[in-house]
């Protein structure tokens, strides 16, 4: 095997720039790069879109990362590629882009050492047509920011919980795709939520219901309390809603917020709104323009909209809309529940499959 690989290798640098496969240039796009700080190191949920720019399909073969320090150092090289028997590169999906078209790369190297010196990263793309026989080579650079909260918010949930699905890189509010043909016929152009969450509140033993799992008022959490995480001033609320666990998909072009069922978005001040989504029909006790503190009930856990089953869906954004983006979102005040031991937590985001308490 090891003579294989080193083969192949050889064969690489063959595939050159003078080779290309049209006068047209393969186009390489971040969406914005924010350094998520997790206790297991450095996350980066960002994609990368690939714009093919040339008259005939190409095939991703090989994305190459270089992280460099603030002095411009090379401090860490990873790639994936096509060798070995489950080559790497299969870990991004689809890899052919028609021409004229675009593709969405979910970042594979979604997360970094904690004390890694980050200050640019650059992406080296190696493509080529579908037969193999002419390549092209495509870069990109960013500068990722280390995102902190403006201000110091609580957990929007009480007591014990788990956050059922987060955004780590498996979750699907991660893995919104917006060169996804019916995403992008809805209208999204942005991922407002990809640093969500869903909370579930559990029993001692982690269950989330007792009884059968499509009656609403088996789940322990339906119509428990939600409160905002901080201080702020509502900007839009619905509350009508029934806890049907549906939504009219045909409204999605006039309003993406039908999604949420019944909400609450709230202006938290230093361009963060939060939204808490999926609550309990009649449940929301404030209006558009009303200020609220932190830890003030607004509403109750319910399965309005787009709901699996009851939870409370948090998502901290850029704007009041869902042509935001997402943000990150840091807690105080709670713990981790790891068994009968805890892990206080004085200022983190809660990872998928979390169990914690808060007060």
């Amino acid at each position: 095997m090891r003579l294989l690989f080193s083969a192949l290798a050889a064969m690489l640098p063959t595939l050159g720039l003078a080779d290309t496969l049209s006068r047209d240039p393969v186009v390489i796009t971040t969406t914005p790069v924010l350094i998520e700080r997790m206790p297991d190191g450095q996350h980066l949920n960002f994609d990368l879109t690939v714009a093919n720019g040339s008259e005939e399909a190409i095939d991703i073969d090989r994305i190459e990362l270089s992280v460099f320090n603030r002095d411009g150092a090379l401090v860490l090289r990873r790639f994936v590629d096509g060798n070995g028997v489950r080559p790497s590169i299969g870990i991004i999906g689809e890899r052919r882009i028609a021409p004229g078209q675009r593709l969405n790369v979910f970042n594979p190297f979604d997360t970094l050492a904690a004390e890694l010196p980050v200050s640019m990263l650059r992406y080296d793309f190696e493509l080529s047509n579908p037969d193999g026989s002419r390549s092209l080579r495509a870069s990109v650079q960013a500068s990722p920011r280390d995102y902190r909260n403006h201000a110091a918010y609580h957990t929007p949930l009480a007591g014990r919980f788990i956050n059922y699905d987060g955004h780590d890189a498996l979750g699907h509010h991660r893995r919104f795709d917006v060169e996804f043909a019916p995403i992008k016929a809805m209208g999204f152009k942005t991922n407002a939520m990809r640093y969500s969450y869903d909370f579930v509140p559990v029993d001692a033993t982690g269950d989330m219901y007792r009884g059968e799992f499509g009656d609403n008022t088996a789940w322990f959490g339906f119509g428990a309390a939600v409160r905002a995480i901080g201080d702020g001033t509502v900007v839009a609320v619905e509350n009508a809603q029934a806890d049907n666990r549906q939504f009219d998909q045909s409204k999605l072009a006039e309003d993406k917020r039908v999604l949420f069922g019944n909400y609450v978005i709230i202006d938290h001040g230093g361009g963060e709104f939060g939204v808490y989504a999926h609550a309990r029909q009649g449940s929301v006790t404030v209006k558009p323009g009303d200020r609220v503190r932190r830890d003030q009930t607004i509403a109750a856990i319910g399965a309005s909209g787009s709901a699996f089953f009851p939870h409370l869906h948090f998502q901290l954004q850029d704007g009041p809309t869902l042509d935001a983006e997402g943000l990150p979102s840091y807690f105080q005040r709670f713990e981790r529940v790891l068994g009968k031991h805890r892990v206080t937590r004085k200022q983190a985001s809660i990872d998928t499959g979390e169990i914690v308490l808060a007060d």
